[in-house]
């Protein structure tokens, strides 16, 4: 599993800073791991067949999901790999020399973000207001704002 320090720094040609994304930074991993040692610290598989439905769950199924989460629901960082391998967005960055969509001239009617919803917009907001910094002064700027 990676480290929130191996992405830290990284941010992704569309603008998520790798450090303040939960499967970057290792939220979603670490909260699985807890929820697994939770469950059975408190027991809950021996006393939930006395709640309703509590029966029909499978805890089998559910320790094996969570372990699953804690191994594998991290992601490494555009720079190390990480992120859909298919990603438009970063293919056409890499295409275009580009390590920032921010200094992309096309980026306001970009389609490419489209996959990503209502972030698309947020994200893309983002880099506007970024244009003209280096990924460097971005990865300053955010870090002094989660600090």
């Amino acid at each position: 599993m990676t480290s929130s320090l191996d992405v830290k720094k990284q941010v992704a040609p569309c603008g998520i800073t790798c450090g303040t994304c939960n499967l970057g930074n290792g939220t979603v991993a670490g909260t699985a791991k807890k929820t697994k040692e939770l469950i059975n610290s408190i027991g809950i598989k021996d006393w939930a067949t006395a709640v309703p439905g509590g029966a029909e769950l499978n805890w089998e199924a559910t320790e094996k999901t969570l372990e699953w989460i804690t191994k594998y629901a991290y992601c490494a960082g555009c720079e190390k790999g990480g992120g859909p391998p298919d990603c438009a967005i970063r293919m056409c960055a890499n295409e275009k020399g580009y390590r920032l969509c921010n200094e992309c001239d096309d980026l306001a009617d970009c389609t490419k973000f489209d996959w990503l919803g209502e972030h698309s917009k947020v994200l893309k907001g983002k880099l506007e207001g970024y244009r003209g910094m280096s990924k460097e002064e971005i990865v300053a700027e955010v870090l002094s704002e989660t600090s």
